[in-house]
């Protein structure tokens, strides 16, 4: 049974800033950073407590090919998505 997706405005944010810092590295290059989140969000909402803890409350997914991580909770039958970071080592969740 899939969950329901809650994506949060701050996560939207992030996405955006990604996709256009990829578009101008390469024409189409963003579109393919949407289409792997958009699968990332699927793949939790399909299974949502197979993903690793971060905190007590928090998860976190690995994007597919993009430096990316998906940092969500689940409350109730819903995934909430708190942020889309960049997984650099300098960078603290």
């Amino acid at each position: 049974m899939s969950y329901a997706l809650n994506v949060q405005s701050e996560a939207v944010i992030e996405i955006q800033t990604a996709f256009e810092w990829y578009e101008l590295q390469k024409g189409g290059l963003g579109f393919e950073f949407i289409e792997e989140v958009e699968n990332g969000f699927s793949k939790i909402c399909n299974h949502p407590q197979y993903y690793t803890f971060v905190s007590a409350h928090f998860r976190r997914f690995k994007i597919q090919r993009f430096p990316y991580l998906i940092i969500y909770e689940i409350n109730n039958k819903t995934v909430i998505i708190n942020s889309v970071k960049h997984a650099s080592k300098k960078r603290k969740l």
